[in-house]
């Protein structure tokens, strides 16, 4: 079963693609300087490439800085629209529900979150956005199975 998972941050958008638990693709989509349309398209382009089977974005986080905030959300909605236009089917999954399926504790930082992906998956993990889209991958896979057993 392939699964991607999709983190975020005001300037890239981060993919990781496990296949029946395997990470099998890691990918970052650069948006500095990019217009809506050149962004989705780049978007679409590797959501093709690695994507198809579930994918799984991470809800937009809300900060005290409303226009750090406003930059997140913007990214989410080039995401979810670039998942439509390459008729994609994506769920949105909450930042505690992904920490709490895929490592067993929503209580847990940024730091710790990386760590822990990083002794699973090796040293290929080289950032913190990495492994949050590897644990949203894991935790997709576990959803997936839920539905199925349901």
């Amino acid at each position: 079963m392939k699964v991607t998972g999709i983190d975020y941050d005001s300037r890239a958008v981060h993919l990781a693609t496990l296949d029946n638990g395997k990470l099998v693709s890691l990918l970052r989509v650069h948006l500095s300087g990019a217009t809506l349309t050149t962004a989705i398209e780049s978007i679409v382009s590797q959501l093709q490439v690695c994507a198809s089977g579930a994918i799984f974005v991470e809800a937009p986080i809300y900060i005290q800085n409303p226009k750090t905030s406003f930059k997140l959300t913007r990214v989410h909605v080039l995401i979810c629209i670039a998942c439509e236009q390459a008729k994609l089917s994506y769920q949105v999954i909450e930042p505690t529900r992904w920490k709490k399926l895929a490592l067993g504790t929503a209580r847990i930082n940024k730091q710790q979150v990386f760590e822990a992906v990083r002794l699973h998956f090796g040293e290929v993990i080289t950032d913190s956005h990495f492994a949050d889209a590897c644990a949203m991958a894991i935790a997709g896979q576990k959803i997936l199975e839920e539905e199925k057993n349901a």
